[in-house]
């Protein structure tokens, strides 16, 4: 059993979310903090990631939404994107939310240094840039992730960016082809296709969305092909080269070859770790597929080593991130904490939005011999239809022998809102009827939970019609 640290200095390597909130949490518990970052706090969320992405797909959104208000006598053939305002727009959002950590940091008596760590033995951290030495009774490891790269021929030409870079770019491109059809290549197409650039997406597996449930996934795919995004499944980027001031991207698809010519290609086929410049070996630390390995408690193999956030690998969040390191100090400081049967939510912030929580459809089927399934459509619910948005579903997953909720998936308008609730019902292992019972509020997108709920019980949804069999 971990007993608490007995000296009270903690190095936290990297400031992203998951390393500022262990600091953080640890240096209002009394302990002496040093927090280790090259480079901006907040890591990848703020400023490469979940902030910068969701100010473009606001905005994006908006413009989508001023074009299609013909009928309210807005001109749409006249609407522009000023790429500049766009952007800055969004670099205000990162740079509010970093000034907030970084007071956040100096209020909590946190020293920052600038640079990068890297083990000299389990409890001796080397600043590389300095060559200083830090003394350290528990490290948490936090260093967050980059964006792989895949192994084609032309990844690094001009033209061709990351995430990262496309977070930056100057000029608003026509064509873009966007290598990935994960969480990250959607909501990139969701961006460039509202901004009104011709969008192609290759993914390599047999739909987007892979790791979703493959009904919401569909409804997605549906959408982003219905406004004009040309969605490749089963295909595979084969080389990229230059050719004059276009990129020229061959690719394999299910009925043959194919070869486009883009302005800008996005390799977006997901992030990976970021544990090179930490010399794990000299701390002893394990590393496996990629990731350091740790317990349900955070800890590494090494006594008051810890890694939280992408370090930790497994889904790559921010709340996540926020949570194992709750976790982790909880833990270094002898309390009783742990990640294990944590619901973790999940969310794709296209249009329409998804969001899940727990396991999927598929998942569940292999995990419970009996299954209750429930569907309400946001077409039936009143306030989507005064949204102008009906598109989607919310789907109740349920252990069909003790009515426990143990999934639930979500698609449409403003979805991601529901989260909080579709959470709290998940981790706290509500049943069916606890959830159809609690009043919901209407009109409400909530409301279709509840209808869900209803479904699956009973099939008793009251604004569905009666199934077969069902009373009348």
């Amino acid at each position: 059993m971990n007993t608490a640290i007995k000296q009270r200095h903690l190095v936290v390597i990297g400031g992203g979310i998951g390393g500022y909130t262990a600091a953080i949490r640890a240096a209002r518990e009394g302990l002496q903090v040093t927090l280790v970052e090259s480079g901006a706090l907040g890591g990848t969320c703020l400023n490469v990631g979940c902030i910068p992405t969701k100010s473009l797909l606001h905005q994006a959104h908006m413009f989508r939404e001023a074009g299609a208000m013909g009928h309210f006598g807005v001109d749409a053939a006249k609407l522009s994107v000023a790429i500049g305002a766009v952007m800055r727009k969004k670099d205000d959002a990162v740079q509010q939310l970093v000034r907030g950590v970084a007071t956040l940091v100096r209020r909590n008596r946190i020293t920052l240094v600038q640079g990068t760590g890297e083990f000299v033995s389990a409890k001796t951290i080397r600043i590389c840039e300095t060559g200083a030495l830090l003394q350290a009774d528990a490290v948490v490891i936090a260093s967050g992730s980059e964006p792989a790269i895949p192994p084609i021929p032309g990844v690094d030409l001009p033209g061709v960016v990351t995430s990262d870079g496309a977070l930056s770019i100057e000029v608003l491109t026509k064509r873009v082809l966007i290598v990935g059809g994960g969480v990250i290549g959607v909501e990139f197409a969701q961006i460039f296709n509202d901004f009104r650039s011709s969008v192609t997406v290759v993914e390599k597996l047999e739909r987007l969305l892979p790791e979703e449930d493959e009904e919401a996934a569909v409804v997605l795919h549906r959408s982003l092909a219905k406004n004009g995004v040309d969605i490749v499944t089963g295909g595979s980027v084969q080389a990229i080269k230059r050719v004059g001031e276009q990129l020229a991207v061959q690719f394999s698809t299910p009925t043959g070859a194919r070869e486009l010519a883009v302005d800008m290609v996005l390799v977006a086929v997901g992030r990976r770790p970021r544990l090179k410049e930490l010399a794990l070996e000299k701390a002893g630390v394990t590393v496996q597929a990629g990731a350091i390995t740790t317990d349900e408690h955070c800890r590494t193999n090494v006594a008051n080593v810890y890694a939280v956030g992408d370090a930790r690998g497994g889904l790559l969040l921010a709340h996540k991130a926020a949570a194992e390191a709750e976790c982790a100090v909880a833990d270094m400081l002898g309390h009783s904490a742990t990640m294990a049967g944590r619901a973790m939510p999940r969310a794709v912030y296209t249009t329409p939005e998804i969001g899940a929580v727990g396991l999927t459809e598929a998942e569940a089927r292999k995990a419970y011999p009996k299954l209750k399934v429930g569907r309400f459509p946001f077409s039936a619910n009143g306030k989507a239809i005064t949204l102008g948005h009906v598109e989607g579903f919310v789907k109740v997953i349920a252990d069909g022998e003790t009515d426990q909720l143990v999934g639930i998936v979500m698609v449409g308008p403003d979805v991601t809102s529901l989260l909080g609730e579709a959470t709290l019902a998940v981790q706290m292992e509500l049943t069916l009827p606890a959830l159809m019972e609690t009043v919901h509020a209407h009109p409400t997108l909530t409301e279709a939970l509840m209808e869900a709920a209803h479904d699956a019980y009973n099939g008793a949804a009251i604004h569905l019609p009666p199934k077969a069999g069902a009373a009348a």
